[in-house]
């Protein structure tokens, strides 16, 4: 727990500090002094003065901010030597733009690293197992393996190319270019979109995936404070690992046999049918302290007889148009009532039960869902299956797969180079798609509370990952900095711009206006996306 705080901490202290940096010595290049350069917020709790300037750590080593001579537009005596306003309005550009530039250049230097030790994941086809056929790249033929080479005749080079691409495709059909066992293929993908319209086609990272153990934080919180009431957790209950498990344990085999995804987890289950099981898990051992030491050990835990009825390659046969796949769960109360109004080979679908006794080796028959004048008749492939459950939130921890091939000095540099240009474009187009209404600017944002929780989170998994998202939010805090709009870099570079044209400042007046208008609607957004954020991590 304390080196994820950590994490987060250091992610966003090195990007907020790093851009700082970046105002005071381009300040210096340009003659601006600079009075106080702070690590964190509040009260210095250590201070230094080293020339003209004083170096203070605060209390809240959170970001950190620099304060120049003569900064106060307020202030009559703002003209002092070396003074902020005392330079020219072209001048102080230099410094307002040293924050940004050097968040760019920290995003490309970190570009650098991981590619000069480290590959990107490959651009590879791994299908997400949970979707089944329902995954979008399933539909459109692509296999586990599969290299793919571009889309809509953009290259594509490693595996975050097709996430960007697909994630701001709108759901527009999308050309894929994909090589399989030597041989060059073409398909077109229709991708799927979330409610934030944000796109994807059923990929996941390629590389080994474990299961994670997972509780609903403000659930399992509350079960525990029963606990201590007497009050235990139900046995139906969805949290009745609990006492069996711990959160963020990662499930290495079940009886024996190794299981990556839920889909196989509940199957393996389904033969053991409501008997305990032995569960070989990696244990954190510090939890406290860091995700990184563990131990392994193994659990006996019971588990709950469940049943699937999956309908496949169902045909409406009133039109004889496909319609897809289906399924329903016995551990769903929905699916329960939809078996009332459900027919199945010419007999009423009775319980989950029953229809496994019938359909357990899997048969064509017809389905009938309704009744009298609303019946609607179909023919599918119905079989049912045995599954089971534990009683945890399954999550999904993947060592991703890097690429190993050995590269020159130029390669490298261009490789990053690439990466940090990529980062950089994915804003326009984001913008083209927010302005045409294909995706949500509330759903796609997030403050810095989110990213300190997601920073904890990735930091669990590979340290790569980790700095690949400070380069990213590096890089997002540069092209947010650049925004026309008050009390960001942006603004006061438009205001300056403003003073050179007309050869005299805006009056303080009308520049007050404009700040207070910036500041209180910064805060005002900022506390929405907080509670947002807020949301998200209770969730988490």
């Amino acid at each position: 727990m304390i080196a994820l705080i950590l994490g987060g901490i250091f992610l966003l202290g090195v990007c907020i500090v790093i851009h700082e940096l970046g105002h005071m010595w381009m300040g210096r290049l340009v003659g601006v002094r600079a009075e106080i350069f702070s690590f964190g917020y509040g009260r210095g709790i250590w201070k230094k003065k080293i020339g003209d300037t004083t170096y203070q750590i605060t209390a809240i080593p959170l970001g950190g901010y620099v304060k120049f001579y003569g900064d106060d537009m307020q202030d009559a005596d703002n003209k002092v030597p070396g003074g902020f306003f005392s330079a020219p309005p072209l001048l102080r550009i230099i410094p307002v733009l040293g924050g940004p530039l050097f968040n760019l250049i920290l995003g490309f230097f970190i570009f650098l690293g991981l590619s000069a030790f480290s590959g990107l994941p490959p651009a590879k086809v791994q299908l997400w197992e949970e979707m089944g056929t329902q995954s979008p790249a399933y539909r459109a033929g692509l296999a586990n393996g599969d290299s793919i080479l571009s889309i809509d005749g953009r290259p594509i080079q490693s595996f975050q190319d097709i996430q960007k691409t697909v994630m701001l495709s709108g759901g527009k059909d999308l050309t894929v270019i994909y090589e399989r066992a030597g041989e060059r293929k073409e398909t077109v993908v229709k991708p799927d979109l979330d409610s934030a319209g944000r796109g994807s086609v059923g990929l996941r990272v390629p590389g080994e995936r474990f299961i994670e153990v997972d509780f609903p934080f403000a659930d399992a919180w509350m079960a525990r404070i029963m606990k201590l009431f007497g009050q235990p957790v139900n046995a139906d209950s969805s949290l009745r690992a609990l006492a069996y498990l711990d959160d963020g344990d990662v499930i290495l085999s079940v009886q024996g046999e190794r299981v990556s995804d839920p889909l196989a987890l509940q199957e393996l289950l389904g033969r053991h049918h409501g008997q305990e099981v032995e569960i070989r898990v990696r244990r954190q051992s510090l939890p406290w302290l860091a995700p990184w030491f563990t131990e392994e050990t193994t659990v006996t835990v019971p588990t709950k007889g469940e049943y699937r009825l999956e309908l496949t390659n169902i045909v409406d046969t009133k039109y004889g148009k496909p319609i897809g796949d289906f399924s329903l769960v016995s551990q769903s109360p929905e699916h329960q009532r939809a078996l009332g109004d459900l027919s199945v080979g010419g007999e009423p679908a009775g319980s989950f039960e029953y229809l496994y006794g019938r359909f357990s080796d899997g048969s064509r028959v017809p389905v009938i869902t309704g009744r009298g004048d609303q019946a609607k008749h179909y023919e599918a492939n119905v079989q049912a299956r045995k599954t089971g459950l534990i009683g945890f939130r399954p999550g999904s921890l993947a060592m991703a797969e890097y690429s190993t091939a050995s590269v020159g000095a130029s390669q490298i540099v261009g490789n990053a180079f690439q990466s940090t240009v990529d980062n950089i474009m994915i804003y326009p187009e984001f913008v083209s798609r927010l302005v045409s209404g294909r995706i949500s600017f509330i759903e796609n944002t997030m403050g810095p509370v989110g990213m300190f929780a997601v920073a904890g989170v990735v930091i669990k998994t590979d340290l790569r990952d980790y700095f690949q998202l400070m380069a990213s939010i590096s890089i997002a805090l540069m092209v947010m900095n650049l925004l026309p709009f008050p009390v960001v870099d942006g603004g006061h570079i438009v205001f300056f711009l403003i003073e050179a044209i007309l050869k005299r400042p805006l009056s303080p007046a009308i520049l007050e206006g404009f700040y207070r208008f910036g500041f209180l609607t910064l805060v005002a957004f900022g506390l929405f996306v907080m509670y947002r954020d807020l949301l998200f991590v209770v969730k988490l």
